[in-house]
């Protein structure tokens, strides 16, 4: 019972803190397959390894060791040994770890109290207190082709660039960025960076926002929660639905004209360019290959995946998939 009131209050935490949530309404039931389906290689969580939470929030995994985000601090594994870091034996500011980068010098995390500078020995800490960095809650983190750092924050914060001297904070006060609550936050290869708002989806070149929303564009949902680029495509995870942007044309995939099991979607990742995996919250996830137009749903009734609500995915430096749960983590 403790660890229901605990997981109660949690979402309620996570709904006031995060872009303006729809109910979670499944739009059509998931099929009931029998259970037994061994699909994910590997479950991490609490019971069989060191990690401080079940619950995964993000998982940077493109170098070995690999960072992983919890609600009780951060954790690295090396593929033999766990290390963890938390309030009690580290300078982290808060155990509650939203994200997690790795830069060419530094490994930067995003807390709900400032943002850390990791260099394996010395955490810095910037917080509003001591940076000008606009809010303490970090929520998304990406660096860019020239090695600068992009912060999305919750609401209130906005967006803030951070060079490793320089400091710039963008809101809807002092530019274009449509809203102050930023989910996610990409860099494309030709230097423009890409912000999921939770009023639309903007492109900064670094002088200019343009904004796609549902009154200017066939985005389905404004409330934008995850972006994934390739080269010049770029995928976008929204309340509704999975969206494909080249620049000109979309083409949006929800639970009525695709495979796509629900709605909400808050995780993309490109195996190939047409290869995806898209993760739900509440349906678990999709592989969707696009030539063929074939979905293939794996949740908790048919396959061994530890949780329906997925955080994050990405792909790891060993090309397997690790996947950011509500109850751990799932490597496919």
């Amino acid at each position: 019972m403790k660890y229901f009131k605990f997981y109660i209050i949690f979402i309620s935490i996570v709904g006031l803190f995060s872009c303006s949530k729809e109910a979670t309404v499944y739009d059509k039931p998931a099929d009931q397959i029998t259970p037994g389906n061994e699909t994910f290689s590997q479950i991490y969580n609490t019971s069989n390894t060191n990690l401080l939470s079940n619950i995964i929030n993000d998982i940077d995994a493109s170098v070995n060791p690999i960072k992983i985000a919890t609600e009780n601090g951060l954790t690295y594994f090396d593929g033999t040994n766990w290390t963890t870091y938390s309030t009690l034996n580290s300078s982290l500011p808060s155990d509650i770890i939203n994200c997690v980068i790795t830069g060419t010098a530094y490994t930067w995390i995003g807390t709900n109290t400032g943002l850390v500078r990791f260099d394996g020995n010395t955490m810095t800490i910037y917080n509003t207190s001591n940076s000008p960095i606009p809010t303490n809650k970090i929520r998304s983190l990406a660096i860019d082709n020239v090695g600068k750092l992009w912060i999305g924050t919750f609401s209130g914060g906005g967006l803030a660039s951070f060079d490793g001297t320089t400091w710039n904070v963008y809101t809807p006060s002092n530019s274009d960025l449509p809203n102050n609550a930023v989910a996610s936050v990409k860099a494309d290869n030709y230097g423009n960076i890409w912000v999921g708002t939770a009023n639309g989806i903007s492109k900064f070149d670094g002088l200019n926002f343009t904004n796609y929303n549902t009154s200017n564009s066939p985005l389905p949902n404004s409330n934008v929660y995850t972006i994934n680029i390739d080269d010049t495509i770029v995928w976008i995870g929204s309340n509704g639905g999975l969206t494909k942007f080249n620049g000109s044309t979309w083409t949006n995939y929800n639970s009525s004209n695709s495979g796509l099991p629900l709605n909400l979607v808050r995780a993309i990742v490109l195996k190939t360019s047409t290869n995806l995996t898209v993760g739900t919250e509440g349906q678990g996830i999709v592989d969707f290959n696009e030539i063929s137009n074939t979905w293939t749903h794996y949740n908790t009734n048919n396959s061994n995946l530890p949780n329906n609500y997925i955080n994050n995915i990405t792909i790891a430096y060993d090309n397997k998939k690790w996947l950011s749960t509500n109850n751990g983590i799932a490597i496919q």
